[in-house]
């Protein structure tokens, strides 16, 4: 059994996994880490299975101190990690001894972190996850972010063979100016010519008041539609058009149904790079077909798991 301290749990840090499913009828969410790329790389670096949870960690990821010996990984947005002062690297496992002392700054594009141990974190899962769900305050650790005096444990375990490193070709890319591409929404149909130009064509800021329910754009508003909309189901990456007509992502955490017009749908591929995205990010999207979208999660996929 092996354990850490938390010394500082930063600005925000939770335990994420791949996501809590089945609920979503009963008004739960999917939850789960937000950058999916990044925290499936940071087991595989371990050696863990890639649904096993890690730590998620938000501009500035703070301090912890091991009681054990570890394997572990570190993926995401570059928060400047460090093993007792000394510089350290992302997207390759590192051997930890008992009393070092790991530490994060804050970062500079990208916005969240993940933290692998090689085994099993001591969570208990809720309706089939370990994701927290900040929100309902449940899953995780204690239903909420960590904090100073926290203790975390895990079992420790033999794994499958771990990579010291993976191509840089692999390595998750992150930027101030970020294309996102996108498949049609359910009223899509709903804009004129002019508002699907327009949305095509704005380059959008993201707001600070984004978080792990919702992405909200700046920009040149877009007319609403004069539809009226009855609520609908929505998903991770569904793009409304509420009535100020600046668009909103829904995010892992965001309700299970929603009342504006559901215009867009982030390809599925690309979902993660949502995940990253933060205040001083300029955004812009494409349209592709199914065929493409269908393409491209194949890529990532075997990107990602190829020897």
């Amino acid at each position: 059994m092996g354990s850490l301290e938390v010394l500082d749990g930063g600005l925000l840090t939770t335990i994420q996994d791949g996501g809590r499913f089945g609920y979503r009828q009963y008004g739960v969410p999917v939850s789960g880490a937000m950058d999916d790329y990044a925290y499936r790389l940071a087991n595989q670096l371990v050696g863990n299975a890639s649904d096993l949870p890690v730590l998620e960690m938000t501009l500035n990821g703070g301090r912890y101190r091991f009681n054990s010996d570890a394997v572990i990984a570190m993926t995401g947005a570059d928060m400047h990690p460090k093993i007792n002062g000394e510089d350290i690297s992302l997207n390759t496992s590192l051997e930890i001894k008992s009393g070092d002392v790991i530490s994060f700054d804050y970062c500079q594009t990208g916005c969240r972190s993940y933290l692998a141990i090689r085994g099993q974190l001591d969570i208990k899962e809720v309706l089939g996850s370990c994701s927290t769900y900040l929100t309902g305050k449940f899953g995780g650790f204690e239903g909420r972010a960590l904090r100073e005096g926290d203790v975390l444990s895990w079992t420790e375990s033999e794994g499958s063979s771990i990579p010291e490193r993976v191509p840089e070709d692999r390595f998750p890319y992150y930027s101030s100016k970020v294309e996102l591409r996108i498949l049609e929404g359910p009223e899509w149909s709903w804009l004129s010519q002019h508002q699907k130009e327009q949305f095509l064509n704005t380059e959008f800021d993201v707001s600070p008041d984004s978080n792990r329910m919702g992405i909200r754009l700046k920009g040149d508003s877009i007319k609403p539609t004069d539809h009226q909309m009855v609520s609908g189901p929505v998903i991770p990456g569904t793009i409304q058009l509420p009535e100020n007509g600046r668009p909103i992502i829904i995010m892992k955490d965001g309700q299970a149904v929603g009342g504006y017009p559901r215009i867009a749908k982030i390809a599925d591929a690309d979902l993660w790079r949502a995940g990253q995205l933060w205040s001083g990010v300029q955004l812009t999207f494409r349209k592709i077909n199914r065929e493409e979208a269908n393409k491209l999660s194949a890529f990532q996929k075997n990107l990602l798991y190829s020897e």
